[in-house]
């Protein structure tokens, strides 16, 4: 007799954890689709449209950049200092150190900046462009790209 009431027992907590999660589903796959959503790679900065134009595709070695910058009123920003910054965490499993490269650009139309600059290896970079005028910080756009 002692059979019986432990499979019901059993049966129950089963049922029961069947019932929770049937129940908690719908709450996963929310939660779920919530962090699959995309987010932008990046927001307007302060009221800024920062775009990287060139390279379309980075490459180790050398490459010529140009970033456009619009204000919140869609006009090009003029007299600013523009920089795009390379870094590449430290990976100490292949005893490798980070890698930073700064690429100063120079104004080559309304709104627009441009230079050269080197890539230091293939790989993914994260790369942080500023915009800055008189020092102070007016806007960054931070976005990763993979170098061939």
């Amino acid at each position: 007799m002692q059979r019986v009431p432990t499979f019901l027992s059993a049966f129950t907590r089963i049922a029961a954890f069947v019932v929770a999660a049937t129940a908690m589903s719908p709450m996963a796959v929310s939660a779920a689709t919530a962090q699959a959503t995309p987010k932008p790679k990046a927001a307007k900065a302060a009221g800024l449209d920062i775009m990287l134009m060139k390279p379309t595709a980075v490459k180790a070695g050398d490459n010529q950049f140009e970033v456009m910058v619009n204000g919140a009123d869609g006009k090009p920003v003029t007299g600013a200092d523009v920089s795009v910054l390379f870094v590449m965490p430290a990976m100490p499993a292949m005893k490798m150190a980070e890698m930073r490269n700064e690429v100063k650009l120079k104004p080559a139309g309304p709104g627009t900046y441009a230079g050269a600059g080197n890539v230091m290896m293939a790989g993914k970079w994260n790369v942080t462009v500023s915009v800055k005028r008189g020092g102070k910080e007016l806007g960054q756009k931070k976005l990763t790209l993979t170098a061939k």
